[in-house]
C-alpha cells in the first residue's frame, strides 16, 4: 500500500502508521498490518471516535470469567456448575491478579497441601485447576509446550471407606419414627441404589413395567432399574399422582436441603447414640452391599447403581465385595477338586 493509498487520517510514522485527526484531538499509533482485517476494524473504530478495545489482562480473574462463558461450562450439570463456581471463587480470591502462565506445578502443590485438613476439598481444588489451566491454553493464556501444571499432583487418599452403610438397628429405629415423606426417600434410596439428587427427580411416569426409567443427573447415564419386591410393595400402598414421587403437601418438588433437614430431625429423636452419623447417601452403600451379598458381580451391581467404574465400587462394596468374590473363587476351586476326586 503506497502513501497515496493510505486511508484518510492515516500517516506513516516510524515503521508503523498513525491515525491523526487533529480536529478531534486524536493521535493513535496503529500497529496492525495495513490492509489487514484487524487494521480496518481499528480504523473504523477510530473514525467513529471509539478507542480500540483494551487487551484482556492475562490473570485468573479474566481466565475464570472466560471459562464461565465457555461452552464447556455451559454444558455442565447444575450441581457441577455450583461446585465449580465455589472453588473457582476461592482461586480468584488468592490468585485473581496472577498471570496463569507464571503458575507452576509447585504453586498448585502448595495450594493442595495448604488445604490438607479438608482432603476432599483439597483434591477438588486440584481438579478444578486442571480444568482452568486447560482452558488457559485454549484461549492463549499459556502455551502448549508448558503443559498443564495441575496434572500429576498426587491427591490425598480417602481417609475412610467413605459413606457408612446404615446398621440394622439404626434402620429399624428410623423406620419406626420416619415421616411418610422421609420413609419414601429411604425406601427409594434402598430399593434403587441411586443418589439423593436423582431420587428427588423421580416421577410416577418413570415407574413402568415393574421398573424405573431414569437418567442419572451426575453421569447423564440412562438406566432401567427393576423394582425390588420390597419397593414394589411399598409403592403400591401410596397414592399415585402426576409429577414427582417426593413432593411437599401441595404436590410440588422439594429441595435436597428440605429433605436433609427432615432426615436430620428424625435422627435427632432417635435413641441410637450414633444415629446422626449415618447420612442419606449411605443408603446407596447399603444397596450396593446387598447386591454383592446376593452374589452379584461388578457388572451386575453397576447396572443397578450406575457406578462408572470398579474403583468406586470398591469404596462402596468394601470388604463385603472382597469376601463375596473370594468365596465364589474358593468354591470354584472346591468344585474342581471334587470333580477330580469323583470315581
Amino acid at each position: 500500500m503506497t502513501r497515496k493509498s493510505l486511508p484518510k487520517y492515516v500517516y506513516r510514522d516510524r515503521g508503523y502508521v498513525r491515525f491523526i485527526r487533529r480536529a478531534r484531538g486524536i493521535s493513535v499509533m496503529m500497529h496492525e498490518e495495513v490492509g489487514s482485517p484487524e487494521f480496518w476494524d481499528h480504523h473504523n473504530r477510530l473514525l467513529r471516535g471509539k478507542p480500540a478495545p483494551k487487551p484482556v489482562k492475562r490473570n485468573f480473574e479474566a481466565l475464570i470469567k472466560s471459562y464461565f462463558q465457555s461452552d464447556a461450562y455451559k454444558k455442565l450439570k447444575p450441581r457441577t456448575k455450583s461446585d465449580y463456581r465455589r472453588y473457582m471463587s476461592h482461586i480468584r480470591e488468592i490468585w485473581g491478579d496472577k498471570d496463569p502462565a507464571k503458575i507452576e506445578t509447585h504453586h498448585i502443590y502448595e495450594l493442595h497441601r495448604a488445604n490438607a485438613d479438608h482432603w476432599r476439598q483439597a483434591n477438588y481444588l486440584v481438579q478444578v485447576m486442571v480444568v482452568l489451566m486447560n482452558h488457559a491454553r485454549l484461549i492463549g493464556f499459556t502455551r502448549k509446550e508448558h503443559g498443564n501444571p495441575a496434572k500429576g499432583i498426587p491427591l490425598f487418599k480417602q481417609q475412610s471407606d467413605g459413606w457408612e452403610p446404615w446398621p440394622d438397628d439404626v434402620r429399624d429405629e428410623f423406620e419406626g419414627l420416619a415421616t411418610p415423606r422421609a420413609r419414601l426417600v429411604y425406601e427409594l434410596c434402598l430399593g434403587t441404589g441411586q443418589r439423593i439428587g436423582d431420587i428427588l427427580k423421580m416421577e410416577w411416569a418413570h415407574v413402568a413395567n415393574d421398573g424405573f426409567d431414569l437418567t442419572q443427573g451426575k453421569t447423564n447415564k440412562p438406566l432401567w432399574i427393576p423394582l425390588t419386591d420390597r419397593l414394589s410393595d411399598y409403592l403400591q400402598g401410596l397414592e399415585r399422582r402426576e409429577g414427582r414421587l417426593v413432593t411437599d403437601s401441595n404436590g410440588q418438588p422439594v429441595s435436597y436441603r428440605t429433605i436433609a433437614q427432615e432426615m436430620r430431625a428424625i435422627k435427632a429423636r432417635m435413641k441410637h447414640a450414633d444415629a446422626a452419623r449415618y447420612k442419606t447417601h449411605g443408603l446407596r452403600k447399603n444397596a450396593t452391599i446387598e447386591l454383592y451379598l446376593a452374589g452379584c458381580d461388578d457388572e451386575m451391581v453397576k447396572s443397578v447403581t450406575g457406578h462408572s467404574g470398579v474403583e468406586m465400587l470398591k469404596k462402596y462394596g468394601g470388604q463385603v465385595r472382597q469376601r463375596e468374590l473370594a468365596s465364589r473363587a474358593q468354591e470354584a476351586r472346591n468344585r474342581l477338586a471334587r470333580e477330580k476326586n469323583e470315581p
